[in-house]
Order: C-alpha cells, then structure tokens, then sequence
C-alpha cells in the first residue's frame, strides 16, 4: 500500500490526496450506493478526515443514512463524478469512492457491507465476511 495516494473527478476539476492507509475497505451494496454507482454495489475506504484533503470546487447534498443520522454527499459539479461522503453516524471519517482513485491496484477490501439490500443475481464468492447492515463494533 503506498504512503501517501491519490485520486479525483473524471474531468479533472477536483483532486484529492491521502496520507493515512485506510482504516476500512469494503463493499457497500446498499440501496443508496446501488443507485449512486449505477451498478450492484460500490466499493469505498474509510479514511480518517485529518489525513484527506481536496482541492477543486465541490457539490454537495445531505440524505438521511440507515443510521437516521445524516449523510453528506460530495461530488464534482462540471463532470458529477461521486467523490465522498461524510457520515455522523462516523465522525472524523471520509469515505473515498475507489473508483476515483489515481490507481486502485493496491486495494483490498475487507467485508461486504448491507448484503441485506444485495441485488440477488450478484455472487458473493470471495469468502470475505457479510453483514446484513454493518457491523457492530
């Protein structure tokens, strides 16, 4: 894993950086996820937000997360790329979009998370864990 990695939009208006590895990576296959990433689920890093830092001009909406708390979305407003999101349910976190990341080849997610909302003709065959919603701590 590097030490320091990077990423942004797909037009190039924002850019992001990282200097703290990951303190989770997973598969999210919530509802919310599924209609954001146009696809079965999406694949996200829990980074610690004193260890992120974006430059370029964002957009942002704020929706109520499974926790009942809310949930702010961050996304370029020129191309509309999903970059992160904040939740309140997690304070003094982001969590990346892997996508967005300048090269991806290094991450290894841990567990799939909201399997309960899994779409049924997605397989799971990586033996990672699975939580119907997200684990306890």
């Amino acid at each position: 894993m590097p030490d320091r990695y990077q990423g942004g939009c797909h037009c190039g208006s924002v850019k992001y950086a990282c200097s703290a590895p990951p303190e989770l990576t997973f598969y999210c296959h919530c509802n919310d996820c599924q209609r954001i990433a146009g696809s079965p689920f999406s694949v996200e890093l829990m980074v610690p937000s004193d260890a992120f830092e974006v430059r370029g001009e964002l957009g942002t909406y704020s929706v109520k997360g499974d926790s009942g708390k809310p949930v702010h979305r961050f996304f370029c407003p020129h191309c509309g790329s999903g970059i992160y999101l904040e939740c309140e349910a997690d304070p003094g976190y982001v969590f990346l979009k892997v996508g967005t990341l300048d090269d991806a080849s290094w991450v290894k997610p841990d567990m799939h998370i909201f399997t309960a909302a899994k779409q049924p003709w997605v397989g799971l065959e990586d033996s990672l864990p699975e939580y119907d919603k997200v684990p306890e701590e």
